[in-house]
């Protein structure tokens, strides 16, 4: 899906009544695949020309088929954040654009925080959180709103995850507590907020589950097919144990760990973590030396099944260092992985001439106070697609 500037957008808006009906003459599935190639925001405008409009771009039809072909056209949500330690808050910068760089939607928002954390979904929705705030923000309709408060967690800081269930069209936002602790480790709760399109996200209620988490979960959770996956650590928050996942599915609501493919091949100076690569759970396995990405695919979730789908030389990639890069995939698109590797732009690795070439340039900001040989980047990003899922706040 190749989505029309905002020139080509203005034009067709400012056709005459002569035009637009000629195009509403238009068999119906020509003008849904006219007016999927469109974004949201121009979208939204065509609603207010006339009660057909309104009507087709409502249609439910027209939002899946919408919906199922902007997957087919993700665009990069960029996040800058400056401190201000007057009030505690941080000035938050958020703006998006697609991957050829064409700038879209631009916010600014201040908000409770230390450090924000970004919750990717995939689809149309990103989170933020610190501690126990959340927040929605949907780029493409540019709604911002702030969640009911969780439950405090001084324990424990990023026991959090956010994404989509396609099945029943809902965001979760699922939230790890602490309880209470003792000698013999830390009794955690786990909430999750549900939220349906046209809710009021601002006073969604969280609901705890009756099964408590058994470990100490370290980093974000990752949803693939209706269930959370988490790095875990013990029930002493030992981050240094990396030999299962642990797994919460939302259907049944309980919790169970997944062993990782050959734990003995891991080195523990190696870099690992969990991505979804065409709908399966992934294990990225970042070795210093040699300089290379192992990718393991769960291929079947119920008998634990992994594969070592992809391995990938860093060597040829441009602008890699081995001290300072770390590399992390961020989807598979057009026969290509699109890797983030902290650098000014995004890179895609062909596995067919095994071979990576360089996006184009986006606009980053680095950190040049740090000690650092070079300067560390500070501009953090994820991938979403457009959606008209309303968080109810207009």
């Amino acid at each position: 899906m190749s989505s029309l500037s905002i020139e080509q957008s203005n034009v067709i808006y400012r056709s005459s009544k002569k035009q637009m009906q000629g195009i509403c003459n238009l068999p119906r599935d020509i003008k849904f695949d006219i007016l999927s190639r469109l974004l949201v925001k121009d979208l939204c405008k065509f609603r207010c020309v006339s009660k057909h409009w309104c009507n087709l771009i409502s249609n439910p039809t027209f939002l899946d088929f919408y919906h199922e072909r902007s997957r087919d056209n993700p665009q990069i949500l960029m996040m800058n954040d400056s401190k201000n330690d007057e009030n505690e808050q941080q000035l938050i910068h958020l703006n998006s654009m697609d991957l050829d760089g064409k700038v879209g939607n631009e916010l600014m928002k201040s908000i409770y925080g230390e450090y924000i954390d970004m919750l990717p979904s995939g689809h149309g929705l990103i989170c933020l959180f610190y501690e126990n705030h959340f927040y929605l923000y949907n780029p493409a309709t540019q709604e911002f709103v702030s969640l009911v408060e969780g439950s405090l967690s001084p324990c424990n800081d990023h026991g959090a995850g956010f994404g989509y269930v396609m099945s029943t069209k809902e965001y979760k936002v699922v939230h790890m507590f602490t309880q209470s602790e003792s000698s013999t480790g830390f009794n955690i709760g786990c909430e999750i907020l549900t939220l349906s399109n046209g809710d009021e996200a601002s006073s969604r209620p969280w609901r705890v589950i009756d099964q408590c988490c058994p470990y100490v979960v370290t980093g974000c959770a990752l949803l693939v097919n209706n269930v959370f996956y988490w790095t875990r650590a013990d029930k002493h928050g030992n981050s240094s144990d990396y030999d299962l996942i642990l797994a919460l599915d939302l259907e049944e609501e309980n919790f169970r760990t997944i062993h990782l493919p050959n734990p003995r091949s891991y080195d523990e100076e190696n870099y690992m973590f969990l991505v979804e690569l065409r709908g399966f759970l992934c294990l990225v396995d970042n070795f210093a030396i040699p300089p290379m990405m192992n990718i393991w695919m769960l291929k079947d979730a119920n008998n634990i099944t992994w594969v070592k789908e992809y391995s990938i030389r860093f060597d040829i990639l441009d602008g890699f260092d081995d001290v300072y890069t770390i590399v992390t995939p961020l989807l598979y698109h057009n026969e290509e992985i699109v890797v983030d590797s902290d650098q000014d732009s995004l890179h895609y690795y062909n596995f067919e001439k095994e071979s990576f070439r360089r996006g184009k340039r986006l606009n980053m900001q680095w950190d040049t106070n740090q000690t650092w040989e070079r300067p560390l980047r500070k501009t953090r990003l994820s991938l979403y697609t457009e959606s008209f899922f309303s968080l109810g706040s207009r």
